[in-house]
């Protein structure tokens, strides 16, 4: 074996995946070259997440000219934050703030920090891919073979797969004639999809998402434009600076792991809507479950439990992700059969009775896979309709431990739950107010709970 664990594919989800576990004593290769180029917004919960792979002092102000370059310095990683306006087919204003990012730039500055971990870093392509026994082999361009009983796929959108309607998405940045003009984000409907765009300096970012089919690409940011006053006018005196970019925009679930030690990581295992998720936040997501799945397997965890975990996580946020879409394009129907027809297209891969919504699910005890400690164990959790990945623990409490000494002692009290549970009763207290609220115990138990001893 030449490594545990081969990273194939170095975009921000392979690289923070590698990093992690290198951080962790693991021997890491990190195969993949550059990312493509193309601005990504962060919303806070994405900046949140970046803090912990080390950008916390990259949450800054920008530069005057566009996004800051990507020097291996996190302070010149992340621009913003910026105000984000626009205005849905309804007549509803959008409006918030976002922070920016160059995706290729993130991507460099998280295989550097991966690197600096300890991670061995292959600026190269894998040609070949294959399961021999026990080992994954991987063969490189250059002619290098790695050997690891582990496999992280992060080469993005490949193999089986539930997606939603296929989108396409094309980006294409402008130099403006004056670096004039207020940085900031934007985003519109069109009746042929719909239209994010940034500013910043003399630079301006635009990303229009439709249907592959629907007019040929080099015509779409045109079209937006005639549709988006706003876009019209942040266009105004610009120039195509560089080629156009474009990617597959549809939300995909990428089949489960099972077994044989591949783990999909990124698009390769979840991408949602970018009108329902963002792209970044859910790579570094995924990058962090994965690893922590991986190195309780590497630390003597089971291996299809820890898969399992992964797999009901990737499906949770699936569902999020598809209802989330389905509403956004049923709220613009108006504007015409795109945003019927995705509408729809969404609303088809959600469980039945409203779209998911509504359904009465009976609070219940199930045996699930959590993480303990850094192990992934089997441990009871309550599953309700608002938690259908089912609660293990709230404030330190295992809430379905508490729900069976409640419902067993004959005379059930605060402190001997806490003693039963070796808990503190203030954190007894507030698991007992949760067991309440989700409607897994009566609401007529506190009259049977005695604060005494």
């Amino acid at each position: 074996m030449t490594h545990d664990v081969i990273v194939c594919g170095a975009g921000p989800a392979g690289s923070a995946t590698a990093r992690r576990l290198a951080s962790g004593g693991v021997r890491v290769a990190l195969v993949g070259m550059d990312s493509r180029r193309g601005w990504e917004g962060l919303s806070a919960r994405s900046c949140a997440l970046l803090v912990e792979e080390g950008f916390g002092e990259g949450l800054q102000e920008s530069q005057e000219d566009g996004l800051p370059e990507g020097s291996g310095e996190a302070a010149r990683i992340i621009a913003g934050p910026f105000a984000r306006r626009g205005e849905w087919a309804n007549g509803r204003s959008v409006e918030g703030t976002e922070w920016l990012v160059e995706r290729s730039h993130l991507a460099r500055a998280l295989r550097a920090g991966a690197m600096a971990a300890g991670a061995d870093s292959r600026m190269d392509v894998a040609t070949q891919v294959r399961r021999t026994g026990d080992t994954w082999q991987v063969r490189l361009r250059g002619g290098d073979a790695l050997a690891a009983p582990l496999l992280v796929d992060a080469r993005g959108r490949r193999g089986a797969q539930r997606r939603g309607p296929l989108l396409l998405a094309i980006g294409q940045r402008f130099r403006l004639r004056e670096a004039g003009g207020v940085a900031g984000t934007g985003i519109g409907a069109i009746d042929a999809g719909w239209c994010w765009w940034a500013r910043n300096g003399h630079l301006l970012w635009v990303q229009v998402v439709g249907l592959p089919r629907a007019a040929h690409p080099s015509t779409w940011v045109r079209r937006a434009a005639a549709q988006i006053p706003a876009l019209a006018r942040a266009l105004a005196g610009a120039s195509a600076d560089g080629e156009a970019v474009a990617s597959a925009a549809h939300a995909r679930l990428g089949a489960a792991a099972v077994g044989l030690g591949r783990w999909p990581v990124g698009d390769a295992a979840l991408a949602l809507d970018p009108l329902s998720g963002q792209g970044v936040y859910e790579a570094l997501r995924g990058a962090r479950l994965v690893a922590t799945a991986i190195q309780s397997v590497l630390g003597g965890g089971d291996v299809r439990l820890a898969q399992r975990f992964i797999a009901e996580r990737h499906e949770a946020a699936w569902q999020r992700g598809v209802r989330a879409a389905a509403g956004f394009y049923r709220e613009n129907e108006a504007r015409g059969g795109f945003w019927t027809d995705t509408a729809a297209a969404y609303e088809a891969l959600l469980p039945p009775g409203g779209a998911g919504m509504g359904l009465h699910v009976e609070a219940r005890v199930e045996r699930r896979p959590v993480l303990d400690r850094g192990r992934i164990l089997e441990r009871d959790v309550i599953v309700t309709a608002a938690e259908p990945r089912g609660v293990w623990r709230v404030a330190g409490v295992p809430v379905a431990e508490l729900k069976g000494y409640l419902e067993t002692a004959a005379a059930a009290t605060l402190p001997g739950a806490a003693a039963a549970l070796d808990c503190p009763q203030a954190a007894v207290t507030s698991a007992l107010h949760w067991l309440q609220e989700s409607g897994a115990m009566s609401r007529q138990s506190p009259s049977r709970v005695s604060s005494g001893g």
